[in-house]
């Protein structure tokens, strides 16, 4: 039992993540619930080889790549997996690729280690001759931009620093899709039958050809912890109902740096008694929704519909922290 504190200023928070957390309690299992530590290495599924995906084996297909389970841009460095042949990893290297764009600058503000690296954000900045960035570098958010360039904002009276960046054009489909592969690859092999429709839709290589559900039916629920690295270690877990309820069969929840996603899988085979009704469910909650008082910053949560199979348009965006004294270095 968490016990509330009487001088928490995220009372309501605290108490919506309870309920929720009862809700869970009561409705799904938690058949999968992992911390994946890069230095403890492990590898899904058995010889010989055979595609979860696309059904195929040897000779016809090919195994000579590193397949992740869950998409390394994420900070995924040792789960992989031998049922993925390098055929279907190429084609959801299309879809990575705009699930990457789309968290580019929540992953380069909490250091998630992706294959090159830590990301490095640009930003707005009005002097093309001296490229404005912000990464995370030795445990430490750095800003490399020249003077008045536009890219950043320091108010000495709010005592807030803004900086300033233009997020990148992706297909809000393609990201689903890439959630949804890496919410696959982690099924149990038991579960994989009622997961026919969406297999066959991570087969196919564009958006629309064999999706599940029409457009509107793509959710991601997103959390943001303005706390340093609030999840050092990307988590993930899969979550199934108990009984037929007015609730999504599966769902899979990733945290990582210091954002999280949950998705509800595509499942008509055990979720077409909801088909038509207005539904309404309560957000897997994580620990810092849970213990609110633990984040040093604020904790923003928001739905995306990431149902539009078209590019999204640049807009400028911002982010901004509170500092409370500036330190000139000598």
């Amino acid at each position: 039992m968490i016990e509330a504190r009487p001088e928490s200023q995220n009372i309501a928070c605290e108490e919506n993540a309870l309920k929720a957390l009862q809700f869970y309690n009561k409705n799904y299992d938690q058949i999968l619930f992992l911390a994946i530590d890069r230095n403890e290495k492990k590898v899904l599924g058995k010889l010989p080889y055979r595609c979860r995906y696309c059904q195929g084996s040897k000779p016809e297909r090919t195994f000579k790549k590193r397949a992740h389970a869950v998409s390394e841009l994420l900070g995924n460095k040792a789960l992989t997996s031998l049922y993925e042949c390098d055929q279907c990893n190429k084609r959801f290297c299309s879809f990575e690729d705009d699930l990457g764009k789309m968290t580019l600058p929540l992953r380069s503000i909490s250091g998630v280690q992706a294959k090159r690296g830590t990301p490095i954000l640009p930003l707005a900045g009005e002097l093309p001759s001296v490229p404005s960035t912000m990464s995370f570098t030795d445990n430490n958010l750095k800003l490399h931009v020249g003077r008045n360039d536009g890219s950043h904002l320091v108010d000495e009276e709010k005592q807030t620093l803004t900086v300033f960046f233009v997020n990148k054009s992706y297909r809000p489909l393609a990201a689903y899709k890439a959630l949804c592969k890496s919410a696959y690859a982690l099924l149990p092999e038991d579960e994989l039958p009622h997961f026919e429709e969406l297999r066959l839709w991570l087969c196919e290589d564009d958006l629309q050809t064999g999706m599940v559900y029409s457009d509107g039916a793509h959710y991601c629920y997103q959390t943001v912890v303005f706390t340093p690295k609030p999840f050092p270690k990307p988590i993930v877990a899969l979550l199934r109902r108990k009984e037929q309820i007015d609730a999504p069969y599966m769902t899979f929840f990733i945290a990582t740096g210091n954002f999280s996603y949950e998705i509800f899988l595509p499942c008509p085979a055990k979720d077409n008694h909801m088909s038509g009704k207005q539904v309404s469910f309560h957000i897997y909650p994580h620990l810092y929704q849970l213990q609110p008082w633990l984040a040093q910053g604020k904790i923003s949560e928001v739905q995306l519909d990431l149902s539009a199979t078209e590019r999204t348009i640049p807009e400028k965006q911002s982010f901004t922290w509170s500092f409370e004294e500036r330190v000139k270095e000598s």
